[in-house]
């Protein structure tokens, strides 16, 4: 709506005496005439805005918040019944196993319990667990009887070949010892006469045997333990980098001959070769550093809720080993 002639010619006779013909509310009510009305919405807008903002702290919020706490109270506590639950279910599946099927450091009991197998792996790996990281007075000695409880579950069950894997190594730093607690264990249960002859060996160290000559005629078969810890995998591979490298510098091989099936052969005569079946004591699957290229094919088993070296587990691994299915493809 524009100004009239009437109006235009007041304001601006006002304009040129200096605002002094016209006050204020004249003025006002001059240029009001012409404003646009206000929009109808604007208390609405306003009221709207006032209610957010004293709701912004208000009921709503807070039952909001109570209810996502109640939610996540809830789904808690199932999640928590639910653990307590399959621990208590695995550890009284556990105590009823290891009262069924207790070994009494007998061969003869072991035998019976895998004579059920379909078949038996032929290498067995563990990984074995330095107890707060060696800092128990005890911790060594437990490691050492751990290993050779299970060196005497190998060897009455058949299996012939064991390799302990500890992260550490403290166990390849106490050859002799081990060798010596690994021979009492297998004297324990088998006889001085009927004990089976063993060999200790770690990468980097000469292989220590123990002979029973009672048995040199019969030629029995020796039970062969393998020490094996994280620094052997890191050093199997820069070594044998080193000694490739070298090799086709100097024209011995080239570049095509190494191959996968090279460096897995190479790899399994420096570290060990590739195990059957690996078995972890600990609840969940912790390999710890364990190498990774000798377990492509390997059956890993590991009980849940599970928490030390127990036979339970060995027998249940050596179970899942005979029902498990291996497909190498084409």
């Amino acid at each position: 709506m524009s100004f009239t002639t009437k109006d235009t010619k007041a304001y601006r006779d006002d304009e040129k005496a200096g605002h002094k013909i016209l006050g204020v509310d004249d003025r006002e009510k001059l240029v009001k005439n012409y404003l646009p009305a206000p929009p109808a919405r604007s208390r609405s807008r306003s009221r709207n805005r006032k209610r957010q903002e004293t709701s912004h702290f208000g009921i709503r919020k807070f039952l909001r918040s109570q209810l996502h706490m109640l939610l996540y109270i809830i789904v808690h506590a199932i999640f928590s019944v639910y653990i307590r639950i399959r621990m208590a279910y695995h550890a009284v599946s556990l105590r009823i196993l290891s009262i069924l099927k207790h070994h009494h450091n007998t061969p003869d009991y072991i035998r019976r319990d895998v004579s059920t197998l379909n078949r038996l792996p032929k290498h067995v790996s563990v990984i074995l667990t330095l107890e707060d990281g060696g800092r128990a007075g005890d911790a060594l000695e437990k490691l050492v009887n751990e290993a050779s409880e299970i060196a005497a579950w190998c060897a009455s069950a058949g299996i012939l070949r064991l390799s302990i894997y500890e992260r550490s190594g403290i166990l390849k730093r106490y050859m002799p010892q081990t060798h010596r607690a690994l021979v009492h264990k297998l004297m324990a249960w088998f006889g001085k006469r009927q004990c089976p002859p063993l060999s200790l060996s770690s990468r980097g160290a000469s292989t220590i045997r123990s002979v029973s000559r009672e048995y040199l005629a019969h030629d029995p078969p020796r039970l062969e333990v393998m020490l094996v810890s994280e620094e052997d995998g890191r050093e199997a591979m820069v070594d044998l980098t080193r000694v490739l490298v070298q090799m086709v510098q100097k024209e011995k091989i080239t570049a095509a001959d190494i191959t996968t099936d090279v460096l897995d052969n190479e790899l399994s005569e420096a570290v060990m070769p590739e195990p059957d079946l690996l078995l972890s004591f600990e609840p969940y699957v912790d390999l710890q550093g364990y190498p990774p290229w000798p377990i492509r094919l390997t059956e890993i088993y590991c009980a849940p809720d599970n928490e030390g070296v127990g036979y339970q587990v060995f027998l249940r691994g050596l179970r899942k080993y005979t029902e498990a299915t291996f497909k190498l493809g084409k």
